[in-house]
């Protein structure tokens, strides 16, 4: 006998299957484009709330809805900053201006390079209803150029990797609730041509296919992989598949992050050392309710 007929696995438990919220987490967000677009997204969430929320652009629109005076004022103080533009320093200035209304309003404006010392004097436009909205004439507002938001591309590019697998993976959820368990005989293996990395290993990718019946008819299971022992250990391979289309099914050990069968045929808890993929989507949540809260 072949010892491969000894370790197959057989799944008894019965659909629908209850699975708990942290084996449904992991299942839907532990694949590695996924992971990818999270950590793009958390990472572009702290650039978006420290820096793209405080750009110039904040002020296109206001400058349409406000009405405008001009009049001579100081500047303060002038600091320079920690950011560099064009290979300049860009420089903050403190300045007030008195409107007439008897008090002396102070304001904050940018620019890059130097273009003012304190105690000179400069033109500042200001609000008429509201003199502590003002700015340096020729000036910007913001320490950050309006082109710092094409940086936002990157948190759309996480987004999309999100969302891309996530049909998939929700596939794979379902079936797991609700597939009936088979075995399947493989067929056909041939190279896909492309390749994975791991590391400083470089894998080729093969697409395997699997025959399985059900109610007498023959139907196909097919998957792909760069790890041919997942699916060439056993002497037919596990194969869920929904009852009512058995098309719709998938080859159970190619499948990243399912839960291990065990002897007596149930599925077991998902491993705890799998927790690690929840961090980017939590990282996420974290920095964008601590922003949301103090804003």
């Amino acid at each position: 006998m072949n010892p491969a007929t000894k370790n197959q696995r057989t799944l008894r438990e019965l659909p629908p299957r209850r699975l708990d919220w942290y084996t449904q987490a992991v299942l839907l967000l532990g694949d590695r484009v996924s992971q990818a677009g999270w950590a793009l997204l958390a990472l572009g969430s702290v650039f978006f709330w420290t820096t793209a929320v405080n750009s110039e652009v904040r002020y296109w629109f206001q400058d349409k809805t406000i009405h405008w005076q001009d009049k001579q004022g100081v500047i303060l103080e002038a600091d320079s900053t920690a950011t560099m533009e064009d290979g300049q320093r860009v420089w903050r200035y403190l300045h007030s201006v008195a409107p007439g209304d008897g008090y002396r309003y102070r304001g904050t404006s940018y620019s890059v390079g130097k273009k003012f010392d304190a105690g000179q004097l400069a033109y500042i436009r200001y609000d008429a209803e509201n003199p502590a909205t003002n700015y340096v004439i020729g000036l910007r507002r913001s320490e950050h150029a309006w082109w710092i938001n094409l940086l936002l591309l990157l948190p759309v590019l996480g987004f999309v990797l999100v969302l891309v697998p996530l049909r998939g993976n929700w596939r794979v959820l379902r079936l797991l609730k609700i597939g009936d368990f088979t075995r399947g005989q493989l067929f056909a293996k041939t190279p896909t041509g492309q390749v994975e990395s791991f590391g400083s290993h470089v894998l080729p990718v093969f697409r395997f296919e699997f025959r399985f019946e059900h109610n007498g008819a023959v139907f196909h299971a097919t998957c792909r992989t760069p790890h041919p022992a997942l699916v060439e250990d056993e002497d037919s391979e596990s194969i869920l598949y929904d009852r009512f289309n058995p098309s719709f099914n998938l080859v159970y050990d190619a499948v990243p992050n399912l839960p291990k069968i065990t002897a007596a045929g149930k599925l077991a808890p998902m491993d705890w050392n799998k927790a690690w993929v929840l961090f980017s989507p939590m990282f996420w949540v974290a920095v964008n309710g601590v922003y949301l809260l103090l804003r």
